[in-house]
Order: structure tokens, then sequence, then C-alpha cells
């Protein structure tokens, strides 16, 4: 986006940021002492909390800077930003206590703090996720985008750039490709060109406006490699340089560092969650699972009831796949007349009549198309099978497509829904890819995203990329 662009966005945001922050702070104010509801028997001066709420708003707002929520790297996009809300809002309130102490005509209410804190995150997450889809539609209108340019052809840099293209609140619009070895003209994909080598890339962003370059290292020979970002860096002029990962380097990026006799050695660090991290998945398995099992009985009850009514039993149907280390078991859903039937073919689309594929009826369909189908496997993530959001199960059978990434994807347990499920992926490699990234950089954050944007595609019925088949055909899951 432009720099004027830029200012809009974060002038924007700290504008909104400030009225949800002194929503919360009187809205805590409200509910605790001022509206009588709840029994509050000490002295309590509206014109020092007045005072002192306007103190604490742009000090709060300090802190939101501080910890990165104007920076436009984490904006606009995954749950990093509302993960940074929560802890500046923690921040917040510290620091709301830390200078109370210099106001001693003033002793804030604790229950006002905790009521403040709950809010403001409630208020910020809100106020910011409706401030994204205001953005969205606006790139879908031309404006807040930035022109980018792909360093290297090969068949992943091509498949990024469709995927870049198919979803326009990304913001980020591809000019063109620069490459070493082909021709200056030559098409790549269907409108997009080779407009250079890489040593004309300081022309090429002078010329085009080029505010992002995406480098794809295993496409460039290391000199070459090494030239190109000497030569950027030194002529950037606010143009960002992001580097996509391939397999070794998602592998090899937590290391543990130790010296050995002044040398230093690295520690690579297995792919898979541990520790605390591993813990919080496992709460929020059990917790939201048996919520949604309990939440959604009746309405599989009624699912179980039409499959018996319209296309008679069995229910249910079992697919053999692979578990947490290779540990094989039953994965149970609703009989659609399409699980292990329905065979992926990379890039191509999901026909519109599945019953030509083996549909069982339009109910089975239905339910393929929205993925209810796949609501039993909640009791096999109580079961601890499974988990709410995770990698594709691999099926029994199909081990040797996976390679040596197999044994990576088998750290975690397989998910009903993950990463794969919201996007184009058009071959396995880029989809093994992605899931090596959500096993390497888990958060519970992405998991609560990934679970509310598949809630958003099953009731829109349809696939993330307009009929793009969400999930793999080759498998059914």
């Amino acid at each position: 986006m432009s720099k004027r662009e830029r200012v809009i966005l974060i002038v924007s945001l700290v504008v909104l940021d400030a009225l949800a922050i002194l929503a919360a702070l009187s809205s805590a104010y409200h509910l605790r002492i001022g509206s009588g509801w709840l029994p509050y028997h000490a002295s309590a001066d509206p014109h020092a909390y007045t005072q002192m709420f306007t103190m604490a708003v742009p000090i709060w707002i300090g802190v939101c800077a501080a910890m990165g929520l104007y920076n436009t790297q984490w904006l606009l996009g995954g749950p990093e930003e509302y993960a940074r809300v929560a802890k500046a809002s923690t921040a917040g309130i510290i620091v709301l206590v830390l200078v109370n102490f210099s106001m001693r005509d003033l002793e804030l209410s604790r229950g006002l703090l905790v009521l403040a804190w709950g809010l403001a995150i409630l208020f910020m997450v809100v106020v910011r996720f409706s401030f994204r889809r205001v953005i969205y539609w606006l790139r879908t209108r031309g404006l807040f985008n930035s022109r980018v340019l792909i360093v290297g052809v090969s068949q992943h840099t091509q498949n990024v750039a469709r995927q870049l293209e198919s979803t326009t609140h990304t913001g980020m619009r591809v000019l063109g490709f620069v490459d070493d070895y082909l021709p200056v003209g030559t098409t790549v994909m269907d409108t997009q060109k080779v407009l250079g080598t890489p040593a004309d890339l300081k022309r090429l962003i002078h010329e085009h406006d080029v505010r992002e370059i995406i480098i794809f290292p295993e496409t460039l020979s290391w000199e070459s490699f090494q030239e190109t970002i000497r030569e950027v860096s030194a002529g950037l002029n606010g143009t960002e340089i992001k580097l996509s990962p391939g397999f070794y380097e998602i592998l090899t990026t937590e290391v543990k560092v130790s010296h050995k006799s002044l040398i230093p050695l690295f520690t690579l660090e297995g792919v898979r969650i541990t520790d605390l991290d591993a813990l919080l998945k496992i709460a929020l398995d059990y917790t939201l699972g048996i919520a949604l099992l309990i939440v959604l009985a009746p309405f599989m009850g009624m699912i179980a009831l039409l499959i018996a009514l319209i296309d008679g039993r069995p229910i249910l149907e079992r697919q053999e796949v692979l578990g947490l280390r290779g540990k094989r078991f039953g994965s149970l859903r609703f009989r659609t007349g399409l699980t292990g039937q329905l065979r992926r073919s990379f890039g191509q689309t999901l026909p519109d009549d599945l019953a030509s594929l083996g549909a069982s009826s339009r109910l089975g369909e239905f339910l393929f198309r929205t993925r209810l189908d796949k609501l039993p496997q909640l009791l096999d993530v109580l079961r601890g099978r499974m988990s709410l959001v995770g990698p594709r199960p691999v099926p029994a059978g199909t081990e040797e497509r996976f390679g040596v990434w197999l044994s990576n994807l088998l750290t975690v347990k397989p998910g009903i829904t993950g990463p794969w499920a919201l996007g184009h992926l058009p071959t396995l490699e880029d989809e093994v890819r992605l899931d090596l990234y959500y096993i390497r950089y888990w958060t519970i954050w992405f998991d609560l995203q990934v679970l509310f944007q598949t809630a958003i595609y099953s009731l829109r019925y349809r696939s993330p990329a307009q009929g793009v088949a969400p999930r793999g055909w080759e498998t059914g899951t």
C-alpha cells in the first residue's frame, strides 16, 4: 500500500483503539460502581475516575504501540494481531495500576480493573475484526493493496502467485516474476510474465512502485541470492523483502544454541507441539469439543435421522487413517458415499454435481460440501485420537506419497479441520509445507482463527476458493 494509505490505516486504528479503551473503562465503571448492580460500599469520586481514564487512554495507546499493534507486519491478517491485543491489554492494566499509585486521592476498584481488562480485550478485538472486514472490502475496490514482484520461477512460486491472486483480502497484487534463467517477456502464467532478472530489481522497484518483493531462495543460485539481497537492500525506499521458506527452512527454524570449547553449536528442535503449547491444545480440544458435542447433539441426531430416511443404513462410515505416531484408527463420518472414493486432481475445481462421483444423494452432497459430515469426528477428539485443528488425516495405504515428511506430520494428532481446509492448495507439496508450518508455529490463536474461518466457509455452503475443493479429493477428508 502507499505511504498515504499506511498513514490512514495507522491513524484510523489509533482512533478506534482509543475509543474502544475508553468504552471499556467507562463500561467497567458503570458495571462495577455506577449501576448499583454489584455491591460497592467504598467511596467513589466520578470526577477522579474521569481524570484517571483521561490519563489512561493515551498511556494505553502507547503500550499498544510498544506491543507492535501499529506495525503493519502484524495487521490485517492472521491471529497474531489478536494475541498482541490481549498482551497489550494486560500490560495496559498493569501500567494503570502503577499510575494509580501516584494519585493518592483515588483507590481503583479491583473489580473495575478486572472488568476493564476483559472488556478492553473484547472491544479491541471486535473493533479490529470489523476494521479488517472494511479494509478487505476496500481492497476489492483497488485500495490498500501492495504491488508485489516474485523472485524465482518454479511450480511452487506459480502456486503462490495463484493463491495470492485468488484471495483479494491479502492485499498483494502480483505484477510479475523476476528470474535468472527465463528470458524477459516469457509468459509464466495466464497474464504474468518475466519482467527482468534479479539484477533489474532496483529499476523495476522504481518503475512499478513495487512495495513488496517475495524471494524464493531455492530458485536462485547462492551467488545470485546473495547479490539480490545486497542490491535490493541498498535501494529499498520503503519496499519490504520477504523470503518464502522451503521444507528445510521450516524444519530448521527452531534451534537451540550451545557452546562447546567456545564453538557455537546449533541443536535442531523437532517439528512438534510440546510443553505448555501441548497442554493448551489438549485443553482447547476437550473443553471446546465437549461444548460443541453438547450443543450440536440434537442437530447431529436430526442429520442421522435424515440419512436413515433418505439413504438408509448405515448412517456412519469409517475410514482408516494414521493418527499420532502412525497409530491407525477408524475415523467416523456421516455417510455421504464420497469418503475414500473422491480423488484429488490438483488445481481442478469441485464438480457442480457430485452424484457422478459417488454421492449417495443430495443430502450426502450437502453434507460433504458444508463439511457437516465430519461432525461425528468430535467423538474421535474426545477419545484422544484427533484434534479439532491439525494436519489433514493421512489415509492408511498412502504413506509413500508423503515420503520423508510423513514422520513429521505424525508428531501431532490429525485435525477435523486445519489451515489446509481454508485455501486452494494446488499440490500435495504445498499442503505438506503448510501443515509443517502449522506444527512449527502453533499458537492457540491460530487454532481459534482456523475454527472460526471453517465455520464461516461451512455456513456459506462453498469452499474458500470459489468452488475449488477445500479438502483432499484423494482421501475424502
